[in-house]
């Protein structure tokens, strides 16, 4: 009995960790892409271009340092803490970690130091050399950060290494801001402005760095007692070859969205300076091809968020061979990416004009806007069926079909810029990333080939399948969309300024659509009882919602 309950407890505060975890990565992830926006407004498109031309290289360089490794060092911290060895015992871990990722981010910072000029020059702007060198200090310090949190997390000190991801978004979008004002006030050039803004990254490194090693002053007495018991080379190594294989398949499957980002950021500038324009003008075209992109980012890290917590049912499922529970969830599972990615690619697609007036003052590239907006649902397919994949042991499959997504849009974009301009750019994206969503929807159902199909289902009244009623739901969610834009625009289009009059467009227009999609799904039956039951606390919100009849009952016969 003790020991069950010692379980249950030692469970409790793991799921709690987990929320907290995952909470802390939504919020920095969150902060992180809408500080985008003020940065336009504040400091105009050519700045917001290199940014998001230069940042790419960063955010690779980083993956490939520190994807993963936080999370290697956590299970193998734990996995000896719960074999009852000694603080004592961790530090060699640590310091594998810290020798390996410390090597990584230094070799990291000087690459991109001395290629600066030329990754600049291949960027098609030569201004965004200092913007480039700037940044690349931030990975002298992120490693080590990384190292410090896969430390924390293994000893289950969640909150620390939780604060430490708020605390660096947020220093890093306070120095953003600073240099921002700084450099308006101080007539600073468009070059200048983006290489102090990205300052801000460095700057959040550092302070995660020491919020995190005060933290570990904890462990004070513990490295002292170490430190009279030197560690050999051999296990030093024997570490760092641990930690890299576990970490190897998240560095894998991380890469894929810096690496599209790196193909525009080389391709797109330049290609359009090819074309006859200016380096300044390209580059201010490509800020404003960039504009879309954090919609689309929070509306897949929000897709991302949910697959991930549909996981743990998926491994558990299938480790308990649980086969027609574990189809369920795949189907209900990917259905959701479909409708919630369509839902939102629909909204940004109809609500394109007024969201970027509102957004970015003006409507400079509404059209690319609303082709990078439609990317929302091929970007939350790809998000959900990725871990979807891994639970079921698929590891490489993922990376490989995004990898391959990454050299499509690269050949669209040689074939569309030219002719097309930044709406060219923005079609290769949603050709290439909806091919990768096909494509992983269907090797996630290869994947579950073997699975025996679901049977015994409760029928409903209604005559239409949940995918038919997902459907349905879309469709008159644009059309009521459609008819209170055009309404509200009718009513206040001679009333408001432009940009208060885009906002109450966008506000109402995405009120309306999330509640007549919510309502019409749930009623059209979208979501069959089965699949209530597959969701945790689902049965009770099912009931909840079929005595409100706001779902179709069950079919008694």
């Amino acid at each position: 009995m003790g020991r069950t309950a010692s379980r249950l407890r030692g469970g409790g505060i793991w799921r709690n960790g987990v929320i907290l975890m995952a909470g802390a990565a939504l919020i920095s992830k969150l902060v992180g892409t809408l500080q985008k926006i003020p940065l336009q407004n504040l400091a105009g498109d050519r700045v917001f271009g290199i940014y998001n031309a230069v940042y790419p290289f960063y955010q690779l360089i980083a993956v490939l340092a520190t994807a993963g490794l936080p999370t290697a060092i956590s299970i193998i911290i734990a996995r000896k803490l719960k074999e009852d060895e000694a603080l004592e015992g961790t530090r060699s871990t640590v310091i594998a970690a810290a020798i390996l990722l410390g090597m990584t981010g230094l070799i990291g910072f000087i690459g991109m130091w001395l290629t600066a000029d030329l990754a600049a020059s291949w960027i098609g702007d030569d201004s965004a050399a200092l913007a480039i060198r700037v940044l690349s200090v931030a990975l002298i310090f992120a490693p080590l950060a990384a190292v410090l949190r896969g430390y924390q997390q293994g000893r289950r000190r969640m909150g620390l290494s939780a604060a430490s991801q708020v605390a660096e978004q947020c220093a890093r979008v306070a120095i953003m801001v600073l240099a921002l004002q700084l450099g308006l006030t101080a007539g600073w050039s468009d070059s200048a402005l983006a290489a102090g803004v990205m300052g801000g990254a460095g700057a959040g490194a550092v302070t995660a760095l020491i919020l995190l090693s005060l933290g570990g002053l904890r462990d004070r007495s513990a490295r002292s007692t170490a430190a009279r018991n030197p560690l050999g080379f051999q296990r030093i190594a024997q570490e760092m070859k641990e930690l890299a294989a576990i970490a190897a398949p998240a560095a894998l499957a991380s890469i894929v969205v810096p690496i599209v980002g790196v193909v525009d950021a080389f391709m797109v500038p330049r290609l359009l300076g090819d074309s006859g324009m200016a380096e300044a003008t390209a580059m201010s075209l490509f800020g404003v091809y960039s504009r879309g992109g954090p919609l689309v980012q929070l509306v897949t890290m929000v897709a991302a968020a949910a697959a991930a917590a549909m996981v743990p049912g998926l491994v558990a499922a299938k480790a308990g061979g649980r086969l027609d529970e574990l189809q369920t969830r795949l189907s209900l599972q990917l259905r959701m990416a479909w409708m919630m990615g369509g839902a939102a690619a629909i909204g940004l697609m109809l609500l394109a004009e007024p969201i970027n007036i509102m957004l970015y003052k003006d409507a400079k590239g509404t059209l690319a806007f609303a082709l990078v907006g439609c990317t929302a649902l091929a970007g939350s397919v790809n998000a959900v069926v990725a871990p979807a994949l891994q639970a079921l042991g698929s590891v490489r499959a993922p990376a490989a079909l995004l990898l391959l997504a990454a050299l499509l849009k690269g050949a669209l974009n040689a074939a569309l810029v030219p002719s097309l301009g930044i709406e060219g750019a923005a079609l290769s994206g949603v050709i290439a990333l909806s091919a990768a969503a096909l494509l992983g929807a269907a090797a996630l159902r290869r994947a579950a080939a073997g699975l025996r199909p679901p049977h015994g289902q409760l029928k409903r009244r209604a005559g239409i399948g949940p995918a038919a009623a997902g459907i349905v739901a879309l469709a008159v969610m644009a059309s009521a969309v459609l008819l209170a834009e055009r309404a509200l625009g009718a009513a206040l289009g001679h009333g408001l300024p432009q940009r208060s009059l885009a906002a109450a467009l966008t506000l109402a227009g995405a009120a309306v659509g999330v509640v007549v999609f919510a309502a019409a799904a749930l009623r059209a039956g979208a979501i069959d009882a089965r699949e209530w039951r597959a969701i945790p606390g689902g049965d009770r919100l099912a009931a909840r919602l079929r005595r409100l009849r706001l779902i179709p009952p069950l079919d008694e016969h």
